[in-house]
């Protein structure tokens, strides 16, 4: 598998051809490519890269199908500039000499470089090229900055949402009516949100807006229960009782200690003492006086699973309220990327492939498919390989397309705060090859693409 980290090899422009990973080393309005690195696919883009009229290139040997023009004989060479492709196999021209045009068709990805505009052959000079190359590039530009304004927008309402977790937290024993009216609020604004017409997407937030642990689970327990809720297609009043009951799930802990709370590693008695959370959120919920029935009962049996084996009393099947089982996949979906230990942490993908093939006695089934379309097949923070060789961060799953959501591109030679956000729905040739394990990455794409210490998620709208 590509690491997106190989060392890079510099050629004359001259010697490219396609099957060719390169990157250019110039601003991204300078030429009229979608991305500042891709896998070369035609000769007219071999033609429009040299017309940059750049000295040299850098080429990338793991992350290519062919090698570079033997400038003598016009054919790939042999030496040990260019290397072996991925895997050390033996690659070629998939447009050079005579006969090799076959074996380089077997090996080339045939979704490879897919997306890049191409020029016509042979139609006009460069001064008739550059006007519309120009106009199409301002054209992506404000689709890039477009794109960058909804997430910073989408970010500052996950920032609100938090800060209002917080303050529920905070006064649910000094003053629980209070807790309860600022609960309401934040739960009827997501649910109000998510009334409103355009399509749901999901977006990574910024780690630094999840800096709480606490705050952050419980915010993502609710975004994603409202978000079920809603894909299930509970009416506005019951959204409504699932997301107080969502926001409250884990209040039994503020009578837990600390200490048994954040040790990963608890004994017979600790976890025992752990699991006393239901029960205590019961008693608070009570207290409170103010929360519906179906509320109280999430609080108090969202461990319980369709198979028995959850707690506190062992529920199964239809025995498990309908919230509770909701609540209950959201919950553990969080915690298996989220854990307290951060090496035992799963990527959005294998957390979802886990609890399906792992774990589907535990959960309602009908609920669980849903919430795997929630998510889409490339759930937020899964990091993938586009099919034009770039390594990428999914930041959005936008369910018009769930196999083309909004990712994050890897371009050392792009300051990593002006990276590329490329929504592929926009970009019908350029696909989703795989999905790729963090440990599959160099320290530097890991370092640039940042997947999340903590995944956190948030919602907005897709109104065109």
């Amino acid at each position: 598998m590509n690491s997106g980290g190989d060392q890079g090899v510099t050629i004359d422009p001259a010697r490219l051809c396609p099957g060719l990973f390169v990157r250019l080393d110039m601003g991204w309005m300078a030429h009229n490519f979608m991305f500042n690195q891709f896998r070369i696919t035609t000769d007219a883009q071999v033609r429009e890269l040299q017309a940059l009229g750049l000295s040299a290139i850098t080429f990338y040997p793991a992350r290519s199908t062919a090698r570079p023009l033997d400038l003598a004989g016009g054919v790939p060479s042999g030496g040990t500039e260019a290397g072996a492709g991925p895997a050390g196999e033996d690659i070629s021209h998939a447009a050079g000499a005579e006969g090799a045009a076959g074996a380089a068709g077997a090996e080339e990805d045939p979704g490879a470089g897919k997306g890049l505009p191409q020029v016509e052959d042979g139609s006009g000079g460069a001064e008739e090229q550059a006007a519309p190359r120009v106009s199409e590039k301002e054209v992506q530009a404000q689709r890039l900055a477009a794109r960058r304004a909804e997430i910073a927008q989408c970010e500052r309402r996950y920032a609100a949402a938090a800060a209002g977790v917080k303050s529920v937290m905070r006064d649910v024993f000094p003053a629980g009516d209070k807790a309860v009216s600022t609960a309401r609020k934040l739960v009827g604004d997501t649910v109000d949100g998510l009334a409103e017409t355009g399509e749901i997407v999901i977006h990574l937030m910024n780690e630094k807006l999840a800096d709480e642990t606490a705050y952050f689970h419980v915010l993502n327990v609710m975004v994603l229960s409202i978000l079920l809720g809603r894909e299930l297609k509970l009416p506005p009043e019951i959204l409504l009782v699932l997301g107080e009951a969502a926001l409250f799930h884990d209040i039994g802990k503020l009578k837990v200690p600390e200490s048994v709370l954040r040790n990963d590693k608890r004994n017979r008695h600790e976890e025992d003492f752990f699991r006393l959370h239901t029960t205590y959120g019961r008693e608070i919920a009570r207290d409170l006086g103010s929360l519906a029935a179906a509320a109280c009962d999430v609080i108090e049996y969202h461990h319980e699973q369709m198979d028995g084996k959850g707690y506190p009393k062992g529920l199964s099947g239809q025995h498990v309220p309908l919230l509770a089982r909701l609540v209950g996949i959201t919950n553990h979906y969080d915690n298996l990327c989220n854990p307290l230990s951060l090496d035992a942490a799963m990527t959005p993908a294998e957390a979802l492939t886990h609890m399906f093939r792992n774990e589907s006695e535990a959960w309602d089934k009908a609920m669980l498919q849903a919430f795997i379309r929630l998510l889409g097949v490339y759930p937020p923070g899964s990091l993938v390989q586009l099919s034009n060789g770039n390594i990428a961060l999914v930041v959005a799953v936008n369910h018009a397309d769930l196999l083309r959501p909004s990712v994050m591109v890897f371009d050392p030679s792009t300051p990593r705060e002006d990276a590329l956000v490329v929504d592929l729905i926009e970009h019908a040739d350029v696909e989703i090859d795989v999905v790729l394990n963090p440990r599959e990455l160099d320290r530097a794409a890991l370092a640039y693409l940042s997947p999340r210490r903590k995944m956190s998620y948030y919602h907005s709208k897709r109104t065109q």
